[in-house]
C-alpha cells in the first residue's frame, strides 16, 4: 500500500511546517493561560499533528493497494429438452431421474463452481437457480450447435471451466454441432443419452411440395417413406385435403432397411391456404405411431404479383434484392435502368428504386406516373440519392443530410429491430440473424420521420442504438411507402450465407416487406393482420388498426377477439394497445384449425372482421429416434473432454475435478481510494483534536 497525491510531494514539508506555526502561536505566544510545561508540550504536539493532517488532505491524497480477485471456474451444464430424448424405450429414466441425477451433480460442486445450466430445444433455456427446474421433453426442435455459440459470446471473458452436455445427439436445425464445438475454448465432457439400435419404425421421413401454386394448376408432391425391421409387411399412404381422400397409394415394404419416394400431383381448386395430410398404416410393432402422419400447406394466389426493380446505376443491391424476392413464386421480378422503363406501371405492384430519384437521373416522369396510379414503392437510398427531391415524395421519412465543408458524411449503421413494429412479423431465427448483419451505408443526417410512420429498424451507431430510422414504411394517401435509408444490402445476404450456409432469413425479410407493401391495402376503417398458417412452436402473433372518419390511426375503442378451435369452443380475449395499433399475443396454440372474429367500435360505427389459420404440427423430433453417440464422442475428443454413456454419469464430477486445468483463475489490480474516504484517518483527527480539547478544559483552558 502507498500514498498518491495530485501534487508535488515536496508539499508535505509545508503541511508540517503550517502545524507546527500553528501550535507554536497557539500555546507558546499566548500567555493568558498558564499551563503545566509537560501538558503544554503534549498540547502542543497534538495540535500541530491534527492541522497538519488536515493541510495534508488539501494534497487529495489517494491510497494505493493491489486487490486480489478469485474467478471461480464456471461449469456450463447443458441438456437436451426435446421430444426425442424420451422417444425411446428407455424413456422412464429420462423422465423419471435423469434431472434428479443431474442436480445432485451440481449440488456436489458447492460454491466451488459457478454452474450456469440451460435446457437445450429451438432455443437456450437458462434456468435461474443454477440447478435443473423442469426437463419437459417438449421441444419441437433441437438446434445443438446453439449452446457452443451462445456460451462462447456471453462469457468470452470469463473463466469457463468445463461444460457438462447431455443429449442423445439428435440434432435437426442449426449447423453441424462438432464445427460450433471445435471454437470453443473448455473441454466438454458429453454424455450420450438413448438408443443407438435402429427401432422397428414406418415413417414419412420428408415432404417434398412448393409452397406456392395457383388456381387451376396441378402441384407436385414427393412424399418420402422409410421403414426398418418390416420386411415383408404392407400398408398404404392415404392423402387427405380437409376430410376429402385425394391419393392412396400400396406400400409394400421389402427389406429392413426399406426407403421409396412416392410421387403424385394436387390440384389446387381454391384460393388460399389449403391443408393436406398424408397418414400411413400403422403397424404392430413399431416404437411410434406419431411419426406415421404429417401435415403439409400449399398456399394457392390467383396470379403472380409483378414487381419492377428500377436502379439508378448497377449495384449489388439490386441482384440480392431480386435473388431474395425470386424465391417466391408469388412475384414476377423484372429489372430496368431508369431510363429503360418504358411499360405500364399499373402492370406491377411494388416498384423498388434504387438510389432514385438521383442527381443525374430524377425520374419524375415514372414518379409521377407510380404515384398517380397508386402503386406501393420501396425507396433504397444511397450516396446517389437526390435527398432533397426524395424528401418531396411523401414517404413518411423526411432525410436533411448534414455535411461539413460542403462535403457530403456518411455514417456506418447495423440494424436494430424496433419491437414495437406491428406490422408484420418474422421469425426468431431470422431476428437472430439480424444481430449479425453487417453495417449499411447511410447519410449523417437528420431524420424525421412522419407521426404515422412504422419504424421496422433504426440504426445501430458504434454499437449504441440511434432513433434514426434504417427502415421504414408509411401508409400514403395512395399507396404504401417503404423506405430502406442505407446501402450495402448485399453484405447482409452475404453475411447470411457465411453464418447459416443459406439466405433464407435475407430472403425472409426482403420477402415480408414486399408482401407487405405489394398487397392491396384494406381500405376500410377495421384492419386486422393475421396469417394463415403458424408453427405449434411458435407464438400466434396478431395485430390490427382502426381508423377515424379522416382516415387518421386511432387506438381509443377496445378491440375485441374471439378464437374458435375445431371442435366449436370459444376463447375470448382483447387486443392491447400500442402506439396507434393494437397487438394480441395468443402464445403457442395446440395444432389445429382455428377460425376468428375480432369486433371494434369507433364512435356510432360497430366493425367486425373475421378469418382462419391452421396451426401446424412439427415432427422433426421424430424422424430421427436412433441416438448419434459417435457425434457425442466428436464432441468431446475435439475438446479435449472425454466421453460418458448415461450409466456412467456419476462418474462426471470426478473427471472434471481431476483436471487440474479447471483451477480459478487469481488477479490481481490495482486500486486507488481518497483518503478523505478512510475512516481511520479521519477518526485519528478527531481524536488528536478531542484529547487536546480535554486537556485544554482540563488546564483551565477555552
Amino acid at each position: 500500500m502507498s500514498i498518491l497525491t495530485e501534487t508535488s510531494l515536496w508539499f508535505i514539508p509545508v503541511c508540517v511546517l503550517l502545524g507546527v506555526a500553528y501550535a507554536f502561536f497557539l500555546y507558546f505566544r499566548n500567555h493568558e493561560t498558564d499551563y503545566d510545561r509537560r501538558a503544554q508540550w503534549v498540547m502542543a504536539v497534538l495540535r500541530g499533528l491534527s492541522v497538519s493532517l488536515i493541510a495534508f488532505l488539501l494534497l487529495t491524497p489517494m491510497l494505493k493497494h493491489s486487490v486480489k480477485e478469485v474467478d471461480k471456474p464456471m461449469l456450463v451444464v447443458a441438456i437436451d429438452n426435446s421430444e426425442s430424448m424420451v422417444s425411446t424405450s428407455d424413456s422412464n429414466y429420462y423422465r423419471k431421474s435423469l434431472q434428479q441425477d443431474i442436480n445432485k451433480i451440481i449440488n456436489n460442486f458447492g460454491d466451488q463452481y459457478e454452474v450456469k445450466t440451460y435446457l437445450i430445444g429451438e432455443k437456450n433455456e437458462l434456468q435461474d437457480k443454477g440447478q435443473v427446474e423442469r426437463l419437459s421433453f417438449d421441444a419441437k426442435t433441437t438446434n445443438l450447435s446453439s449452446i457452443f455459440e451462445e456460451i462462447s459470446n456471453l462469457y468470452a471473458n470469463h473463466n469457463v471451466g468445463a461444460m457438462l452436455l447431455v443429449s442423445d445427439g439428435i440434432f435437426n436445425t442449426g449447423n453441424n454441432p462438432q464445427y460450433a464445438a471445435e471454437k470453443v475454448k473448455f473441454p466438454v465432457y458429453a454424455v450420450g443419452t438413448g438408443d443407438t439400435t435402429v427401432q422397428t419404425d414406418l415413417l414419412i421421413a420428408d415432404v417434398l411440395h412448393n409452397r406456392q401454386t395457383y388456381v387451376g394448376n396441378y402441384s407436385p408432391v414427393e412424399i418420402k417413406i422409410s421403414a426398418t425391421h418390416l420386411a415383408g409387411k404392407k400398408a398404404k399412404l392415404t392423402v387427405y385435403e380437409g376430410d376429402e381422400e385425394i391419393y392412396t397409394k400400396p406400400v409394400d415394404i421389402r427389406g429392413n432397411q426399406h426407403f421409396e419416394t412416392v410421387k403424385f400431383t394436387v390440384e389446387a381448386k381454391k384460393k388460399g391456404m389449403r391443408k393436406y395430410r398424408a397418414e400411413l398404416t400403422e403397424l404392430e410393432g413399431e416404437i411410434t405411431y406419431k411419426n406415421n402422419a404429417t401435415s403439409f400447406f400449399i398456399e394457392v394466389i390467383d396470379q403472380r404479383e409483378k414487381i419492377a426493380i428500377v436502379y439508378h446505376a448497377p449495384h449489388p443491391d439490386v441482384a440480392a434484392i431480386r435473388s431474395a424476392l425470386e424465391t417466391s413464386d408469388k412475384y414476377d421480378v423484372e429489372v430496368f435502368q431508369a431510363e429503360e422503363f418504358n411499360g405500364n406501371v399499373n402492370d406491377y405492384s411494388l416498384f423498388v428504386l434504387h438510389q432514385l430519384p438521383s442527381k443525374t437521373r430524377a425520374a419524375g416522369n415514372l414518379l409521377n406516373r407510380i404515384n398517380q396510379a397508386k402503386i406501393s414503392t420501396l425507396y433504397v437510398v444511397g450516396s446517389q440519392t437526390d435527398l432533397s427531391t426524395l424528401n418531396q415524395m411523401n414517404t413518411g421519412l423526411s432525410i436533411q443530410n448534414i455535411s461539413q465543408g460542403g462535403r457530403t458524411m456518411y455514417n456506418e449503421a447495423m440494424p436494430s429491430v424496433n419491437e414495437s413494429f406491428l406490422s408484420f412479423t418474422f421469425s426468431e431465427e431470422a431476428r437472430q440473424m439480424l444481430k449479425s448483419y453487417p453495417p449499411l451505408t447511410t447519410f449523417f443526417a437528420n431524420y424525421q420521420p412522419a407521426v404515422s410512420t412504422s419504424v421496422f429498424m433504426y440504426q445501430k451507431i458504434n454499437n449504441v442504438v440511434s432513433n434514426y430510422p434504417l427502415i421504414t414504411f408509411y401508409q400514403g394517401p395512395t399507396a404504401r411507402v417503404g423506405v430502406v435509408a442505407g446501402t450495402d444490402l448485399w453484405r447482409w445476404r452475404m453475411q447470411n450465407y457465411l453464418k447459416a450456409q443459406n439466405f433464407e432469413a435475407f430472403d425472409e425479410i426482403v420477402n415480408k416487406m414486399a408482401l407487405y407493401l405489394s398487397v392491396k391495402g384494406d381500405q376500410g376503417h377495421f384492419r386486422v393482420h393475421a396469417a394463415e398458417l403458424y408453427s405449434e412452436n411458435s407464438p400466434v402473433e396478431i395485430s390490427a388498426e382502426v381508423y377515424n372518419e379522416s382516415q387518421e390511426l386511432v387506438n381509443t375503442p377496445d378491440v375485441r377477439f374471439v378464437l374458435t378451435d375445431s371442435e366449436g369452443k370459444e376463447f375470448a380475449s382483447q387486443f392491447s394497445k400500442q402506439n396507434n395499433a393494437y397487438s394480441l399475443n395468443l402464445g403457442k396454440l395446440p395444432v389445429g384449425d382455428y377460425t376468428w372474429t375480432a369486433t371494434a367500435t369507433e364512435g356510432s360505427a360497430t366493425y367486425t372482421k373475421s378469418g382462419h389459420f391452421s396451426v401446424q404440427e412439427i415432427l422433426l423430433e421424430s424422424m430421427n429416434l436412433v441416438a448419434n453417440h459417435d457425434l457425442m464422442r466428436t464432441i468431446a475428443n475435439r475438446t479435449n473432454g472425454r466421453y460418458f454413456s448415461v450409466s456412467q454419469l456419476s462418474q462426471v464430477e470426478k473427471a472434471i475435478r481431476d483436471n487440474e486445468n479447471i483451477r480459478p483463475v487469481v488477479t490481481y489490480h490495482k486500486k486507488y481510494n481518497p483518503l478523505l474516504d478512510s475512516w481511520i484517518y479521519l477518526l485519528a483527527i478527531v481524536l488528536l483534536l478531542g484529547v487536546e480539547w480535554f486537556m485544554r478544559k482540563w488546564g483551565g483552558g477555552y
